[in-house]
């Protein structure tokens, strides 16, 4: 490499549009390859502004839009890389217009996220939240079985169905912890096989039959214009009033009118939310009135663990960006072959 090359690199700027964790090694790495730079801005028009004046070679994003407006106040501008897996704050047909790469950090948070969704599942089933307030209220006088109210009786996950919508690195091991319960695993994906959906331990049926049957309902999938409001009143009534539904995935990927309709009619069991239409929720949100549901805040991929993985993995596709070469986890992939920016 030449003395050139490298003053080129490091003259190539990566802005951060908002605050996210970013370990020192993963910053390390960035700043060996080129000039970081965090936005905070408050508004689109703050970013412009500021990518208009540090004409950056890549963005990263985490939940802060970027727009066709963001993406045309850079002209050295070459790829979007999303802190994390939802990519929809991100205009992707824009970027895919402009011969821009989009990659995510598609599996670094995957382990997290399925375990935070077998939390939210056990405390719904094993009533561990409920339970919890019964003792601490002094509600709890007697050490026979008649001292617990019928209403706080728990049910096994054993032998239970689970339903898995979006059966992708996440789903894939929500399927194998499901297995180690010896859970029936069922499958709604449309973009996947039934010899792939059987080699990652699930089922594949319609979502129909996935509804129908299953205990637990449990959404891992992108927000996209087809996404989006797939879960509404008619899916909630094929449900089993038994059954819970789990979200860690987007919060609009549930009509949460139709959902907090439901809990109200007592059509479905409850339900476990990490991800919701607003975020933060308002305190007046009617979801927070419900003793069987079960809410977090958005942090299903935040252990310590999968936040190490996360900030590698952003560090690694801007680098290869900042390199000239074609990020790992290009989410427009199939957009830019379609415009002749890919072979």
């Amino acid at each position: 490499m030449t003395v050139g090359s490298c003053l080129n690199k490091k003259l190539s700027v990566v802005l951060c549009a908002d605050r996210f964790y970013m370990s020192e090694k993963a910053l390390e790495m960035l700043k060996k390859e080129g000039k970081v730079v965090w936005a905070d801005c408050k508004s689109e028009n703050d970013l412009v502004q500021k990518v208009h004046g540090t004409k950056p070679k890549v963005i990263i994003s985490e939940y802060f839009k970027i727009t066709s407006q963001v993406m045309d106040a850079s002209p050295n501008l070459k790829g979007i890389v999303v802190w994390g897996v939802g990519y929809d704050h991100i205009d992707l047909e824009a970027a895919s217009e402009r011969g821009i790469y989009v990659a995510n950090t598609r599996g670094s948070n995957a382990e997290s996220v399925a375990e935070h969704v077998f939390g939210l599942i056990l405390c719904l089933s094993r009533k561990i939240h409920r339970l919890d307030d019964f003792v601490r209220a002094g509600k709890w006088t007697t050490r026979e079985e008649s001292g617990i109210p019928p209403e706080l009786v728990a049910q096994d996950l054993y032998g239970k169905t689970i339903g898995i919508i979006g059966l992708g690195a996440i789903g894939s091991r929500v399927a194998r912890i499901a297995q180690g319960f010896n859970m029936r695993v069922l499958a709604y994906d449309p973009y996947i096989s039934p010899e792939t959906a059987k080699e990652r331990g699930a089922e594949l049926v319609s979502l129909e039959k996935l509804l129908k049957e299953s205990d637990f309902v449990t959404l891992h999938v992108t927000l996209t214009k087809e996404t989006r409001g797939m879960i509404s009143t008619k899916e909630l009534n094929l449900m089993k009033p038994t059954a819970y539904l789990i979200n860690a995935s987007r919060g609009p990927v549930v009509d949460e009118d139709a959902l907090i309709k439901a809990l109200e009619e007592k059509k479905i069991a409850g339900a476990g939310l990490d991800v919701f239409t607003e975020e933060p929720i308002s305190l007046d949100n009617p979801l927070l009135k419900f003793d069987n549901v079960m809410v977090t805040p958005h942090c299903a991929g935040n252990s310590k663990e999968a936040l190490e993985a996360t900030a590698l993995m952003v560090s690694e596709e801007v680098i290869r960006i900042l390199n000239d070469q074609v990020p790992e986890n290009l989410v427009n992939r199939s957009q830019l072959m379609k415009k002749g920016y890919l072979g």
